[in-house]
């Protein structure tokens, strides 16, 4: 009875809180697949069977002239995306890393481009822009190689990859561990200034 204002204090920001989580709005998500294509040649007629350490270099530089100098976050999976880490707009171009927590493993020849955003329009137009200027990149990066045009590799966007889905929370579970969160919190205070009240009191006698 004695802490009942912080009591109220905690039911009245868990209820805010609450009620924020379930009437937050969904966000849009895609991740598309750029795949880089050796030139086709009697030898290897099917450019998407050919895989090779120069392919996948040249992604994984690609992907550092689109993205800027910054070193890319590594993560525990390739599968992690954007909406998994909380992002509710942005973008990220990486090669897929498939090595463990002390070395990396660049194994495909793929550049991941995931594109969250609060709308479907906002999203189909970030991976337009982005899709486009690695395209740009790919042939500047050729260009000051010098490399012949018989031999230039291309990239293309995996058209099953290209789907916008829109992502919802889960509304009734984000109520139930906001309230235990909230519940947990204000005893967590009531407890602490209980405890150095006592101490108070101690100190006095």
């Amino acid at each position: 009875m004695r802490n009942w204002p912080i009591v109220i204090i905690g039911a009245l920001v868990t209820t805010g809180t609450g009620l924020a989580a379930a009437t937050a709005d969904g966000v849009y998500f895609t991740r598309t697949e750029l795949m880089f294509l050796a030139p086709t040649s009697t030898a290897n007629p099917n450019a998407l069977r050919t895989q090779s350490e120069d392919l996948i270099i040249t992604a994984g530089l690609v992907a550092k002239r689109v993205t800027g100098p910054d070193a890319p976050t590594k993560f525990a999976s390739p599968d992690v995306t954007l909406v998994g880490l909380g992002m509710r707009e942005g973008w990220s171009l990486r090669v897929p890393d498939i090595g463990g927590q002390w070395a990396s493993n660049f194994a495909t020849q793929r550049l991941f481009l995931d594109v969250v955003a609060p709308s479907e329009q906002a999203v189909q137009q970030q991976q337009r822009a982005i899709i486009d200027e690695v395209t740009h990149e790919l042939d500047a990066l050729q260009r000051e190689w010098g490399v012949d045009p018989v031999n230039t590799v291309s990239v293309i966007a995996a058209p099953e990859s290209t789907v916008i889905h829109y992502v919802d929370g889960n509304r009734s579970r984000a109520l139930a561990m906001t309230a235990l969160l909230g519940l947990g919190a204000t005893v967590a205070v009531v407890v602490l200034r209980e405890y150095v009240a006592r101490r108070g009191r101690d100190d006095i006698h």
